[in-house]
């Protein structure tokens, strides 16, 4: 069994402020390192379960956040973004998908860094319902019969993919500041979290056969709402039918939902012809940065007020 660990960064254990997600950043580099704990954990619970190959893709920002050198040998690391599927690339060889460190819709109230795709949208919805990222992300994927069997991340998250998720194993991180600030507790929480999320993946791997792509048929209508009117005017350079701050279209399935999105997002219409090879170009870029020219760890990241 072939399985994928898609790696985000909010949800993940040891995380409690925004800088820590932000790349680039002192803080971020503290982020790399929790984010890194967490994945090493869901591969050794996936080959615990019974995983003969495992693969790390790197989903937040760049695609670059994981420490490379410090992921256990075992696992491939793939990081940066693809096209065929938009952002994700090559999925196929894959026959579960492991999903951690995930957060919160945009609009979600006391949620920690909520959004959904990119941080422009203050709502996006499918057939009229707010999604949040499993939503679009676990009904892409299962567009190629691939499940999500595992979920971590803050309750409001989890409590959201659920509701198309149902089957998934899930691992709730704590996101208040105390819980990581506390010296001695702080660890004792973070070694037990880890623990849990390695024994999530385990039975996730072993349930495997009862894990379900999420499948929503078309046609489908899709909308994304913008947080100002201004953003939409910078970003909607492809001309999708709008009403107000919102655009929206109509597709027939959620890899062309996806793709309209990430145009809307990533790609201007008079780049969009060229975005393999800058898709190759900045994976290429920042898998030098990161390599090299990060800054140092901030061992007192999680203590900084």
């Amino acid at each position: 069994m072939h399985v994928a660990i898609f790696a985000d960064l909010e949800g993940a254990f040891g995380i409690w402020r925004m800088r820590q997600c932000r790349t680039g950043t002192e803080e971020w580099q503290y982020g790399r390192e929790c984010l890194t704990e967490d994945v090493n954990h869901a591969i050794k619970g996936a080959f615990d379960g019974g995983a003969d190959k495992v693969t790390v893709k790197d989903t937040h920002d760049t695609g670059f956040n994981c420490i490379v050198n410090r992921l256990d040998k075992r696992a491939k690391y793939v990081g940066g973004h693809f096209t065929r599927p938009s952002l994700f690339g090559r999925v196929a060889d894959y026959d579960l998908v492991l999903y951690v460190a995930i957060h919160a819709a945009s609009g979600t109230p006391d949620a920690f860094f909520p959004h959904t795709h990119f941080g422009i949208f203050s709502q996006v919805r499918l057939n009229g319902r707010a999604v949040c990222e499993m939503d679009l992300y676990g009904a892409c994927l299962g567009e190629f019969g691939l499940p999500i069997g595992l979920i971590s991340g803050e309750d409001i998250a989890i409590e959201q993919a659920l509701k198309v998720l149902p089957w998934a194993k899930t691992v709730i991180v704590d996101k208040r500041k105390e819980t990581y600030t506390s010296g001695e507790e702080s660890l004792k929480y973070l070694a037990e979290g880890r623990a849990r999320l390695r024994e999530a993946a385990a039975a996730a791997v072993r349930e495997a056969a009862s894990m379900k792509p999420l499948v929503v048929p078309g046609p489908l209508h899709f909308e994304a709402e913008f947080r100002s009117e201004q953003l939409l005017e910078q970003f909607n350079t492809w001309d999708f039918k709008r009403d107000g701050k919102t655009v929206e279209w109509d597709a027939d399935n959620m890899i062309e939902c996806l793709e309209n999105l990430n145009k809307l997002t990533f790609f201007p219409k008079k780049t969009y012809p060229f975005r393999g090879p800058v898709f190759f170009f900045r994976r290429n870029l920042y898998r030098i940065k990161t390599a090299y020219f990060a800054p140092e760890s901030n061992p007192e990241g999680s203590a900084q007020p």
